[in-house]
């Protein structure tokens, strides 16, 4: 096959899809790359239908045979820039690579945040990474938030990036976080089965949302409990924007040091014990390696100022 080959996506719609707007169609089908990506590259004439490129309103017909081209030269990650920043890895191989986050840095630029992002730093040591998501997001398959710091699969291919992706979707990688939240429970582990939707109130924020929200699943186990807190191993099993956060501060146990969803009080013990950001690290990562079959058990550990923040706590203990 050739390479030109290998970077064409080809699909064929079924009875259920007919009448669909095409950019929705591709959006779910082509998975992990946004709306306006296709978009994109549906005006690039990209896309084609039954051989003959089409606007992005067209709306599809049973039997339609769609084309996608891979990206071009015009559509390469070197429209981000490049910047030294130093990547701790914690697994590399051909196919993908696993890096430390540390809190504070974007995964991916995002409008008035251009630089010192992981994928600027991505794109300095690495010449080969996926481009599915589009230019700005090279090689992300899923991301942390900001202040939250931890574990982080890269993909270096197309392919891979489809088969993680297909991993997260069936729920298929383990993700452990370390979380210190305010409170203390009676129950050793729980699980919140709550949607998770845009807040109402502030477009900024997430909030539970019963009747638009999506299917947002989080569970925890006690690991130590503290005077006023509670260290928690957290695993959502689906990827909702601020999940964790959310969930846990409905339920009355906000992260520690969360300044957008925490609590007066759980602010103030935040700043006593030095916190500058939330208390929540993508510690462990489980999963199979797409390609290779091989049992992945990654492991990250707490970085020195959640550390710091424990031995206080256990001091007082």
């Amino acid at each position: 096959m050739s390479k030109k080959e290998e970077e064409i996506l080809n699909f064929t719609v079924d009875a259920e899809s007919s009448g669909q707007r095409i950019d929705k169609f591709l959006t779910i089908k082509a998975k992990n790359i946004s709306r306006s990506y296709i978009q994109n590259i549906i005006g690039k004439e990209k896309v084609k239908v039954n051989g003959r490129a089409v606007s992005k309103h067209y709306r599809l017909a049973e039997n339609d045979h769609i084309s996608v081209e891979g990206p071009g030269e015009d559509d390469s990650n070197t429209e981000v820039e490049p910047q030294k920043i130093n990547l701790k890895i914690i697994y590399e191989d051909e196919y993908l690579l696993v890096i430390s986050k540390k809190s504070g840095m974007l995964t991916h630029p995002v409008p008035g945040f251009k630089k010192d992002t992981i994928v600027n730093a991505l794109l300095y040591h690495y010449d080969k990474l996926s481009n599915l998501p589009g230019k700005e997001r090279a090689g992300i398959v899923h991301r942390l938030d900001k202040n939250t710091s931890g574990l982080l699969i890269i993909a270096k291919d197309d392919n891979t990036h489809r088969l993680l992706s297909d991993k997260f979707k069936e729920r298929e990688i383990k993700k452990t976080y370390a979380a210190l939240v305010w409170g203390n429970f009676l129950e050793k582990n729980g699980e919140i089965i709550l949607p998770i939707g845009r807040s109402r109130l502030d477009r900024k924020k997430m909030s539970i949302s019963i009747d638009r929200g999506r299917e947002a699943v989080t569970r925890f186990e006690v690991v130590e409990v503290f005077e006023d807190t509670t260290l928690l191993d957290v695993h959502p099993e689906t990827g909702r924007t601020h999940q964790i956060r959310v969930h846990l501060s409905y339920i009355g146990h906000p992260v520690m040091g969360d300044e957008t969803y925490g609590t007066g009080q759980s602010q103030k013990m935040s700043r006593e014990l030095g916190l500058e950001r939330q208390f929540l690290h993508a510690k462990r990562l489980e999963f199979t390696h797409p390609v290779t079959g091989e049992k992945l058990a990654l492991e990250d550990k707490l970085p020195a100022d959640l550390s710091k923040c424990l031995k206080i706590l256990k001091v007082n203990k």
